[in-house]
């Protein structure tokens, strides 16, 4: 189970650095702990396999400061 909700996707295309053009998708997320941010997906990555690892590794990184370390 995800411990993030999206709230919100949009499509985008950003610009490479050659000048090309790449087609992403931003989604935006809250965690579990209340933290919010957004990840860019590139579109090859935009599966049923690969968007819940990225997903949650970007929670995980939003999370990092709810972590105690001592």
């Amino acid at each position: 189970m995800p411990k993030y909700t999206i709230t919100d996707t949009k499509e985008a295309a950003t610009i490479t650095p050659g000048g090309g053009r790449k087609q992403v998708y931003r989604v935006w997320l809250i965690t579990e702990r209340g933290a919010t941010g957004s990840v860019l997906v590139e579109k090859a990555d935009w599966t049923a396999e690969r968007l819940p690892v990225i997903l949650q590794a970007k929670a995980d990184e939003l999370d990092l400061a709810f972590t105690l370390t001592g």
